[in-house]
């Protein structure tokens, strides 16, 4: 009872943790204003002027459609689909042999991503008065078009494999096969952007906080990220007070009894 209980006061704290790293998330999104492009560029020049390049922060908001940057379109590693953005993850599958509480040698299935990456290059998000350089670094972009979610079975023999433009070690165990997703923003996608227009760089562009903050990339609405990032706080907060008050409660008894 007593390890019951300590392990519900383990589920109640990260409960708590991510209760608060949503209402962190959602705040932001509540307290920063969704500005025009245009109206990102008149407060850059005005810093400009002010205090010279290289100075702008400004936390702020653009919703605009995703077009590519400078050198064109991007094509996905895995379907070489026309994009502004694409990640890919590719899981491998295997079968091992280990032995039980009992000594007796068992097999299992197991699941280890061996590949997932996302690119890193830069687009723009237009709207009807500019566009705005989008730095994306190796964040993710939520609820992104997923294109690809196919298995493959492995096979092949030696020790590695190539995926596209990805080379996978098969590492130890009986391979299966290899998951390969997939997901893309395709040019003309609308796109909300939160995070902090800054020029230290050499150029104004948008992308995650030099400190702290709050950097994120969606096909989702603002309004519609407040509603889930809400339910989050709630039903996580639930979970952090009942998790809580029962492992406090069996500690409590275990420590009795």
């Amino acid at each position: 009872m007593l390890w019951v209980g300590l392990f519900a006061v383990v589920v109640a704290v990260v409960c708590g943790y991510f209760a608060k790293r949503a209402n962190v998330r959602t705040g932001a999104l509540e307290r920063v204003e969704t500005l025009a492009v245009r109206d990102v560029k008149a407060l850059h020049e005005a810093a400009e002027e002010a205090a010279g390049p290289g100075h702008f922060r400004q936390p702020c908001e653009v919703v605009g459609s995703a077009r590519a940057h400078k050198d064109g379109v991007l094509r996905s590693e895995l379907s070489e689909a026309e994009c502004v953005w694409h990640r890919h993850r590719i899981t491998r599958r295997y079968e091992e042999t280990y032995r039980d509480s009992n000594g007796n040698r068992r097999r299992r299935t197991r699941n280890d991503v061996v590949s997932d990456h996302s690119s890193p290059t830069a687009f723009f998000v237009e709207d009807a008065t500019g566009r705005m350089v989008v730095r994306p670094g190796d964040k993710q972009v939520d609820r992104a078009e997923k294109i690809l979610d196919t298995f493959e079975p492995h096979t092949g023999r030696g020790n590695r494999i190539t995926i596209g433009p990805v080379s996978v070690g098969l590492g130890g165990g009986g391979t299966i096969g290899f998951r390969k997703e997939e997901w893309v923003v395709r040019p003309g996608v609308r796109l909300f952007v939160h995070g902090e227009a800054a020029d230290a760089s050499g150029r104004l562009s948008l992308g995650e906080p030099a400190e702290s903050g709050v950097f994120l990339m969606s096909t989702r609405t603002q309004a519609e990220l407040v509603r889930s990032g809400n339910r989050k706080v709630m039903g996580f907060g639930i979970g952090t007070g009942v998790a809580g008050i029962a492992g406090a409660a069996l500690v409590v008894l275990g420590l009795v009894l």
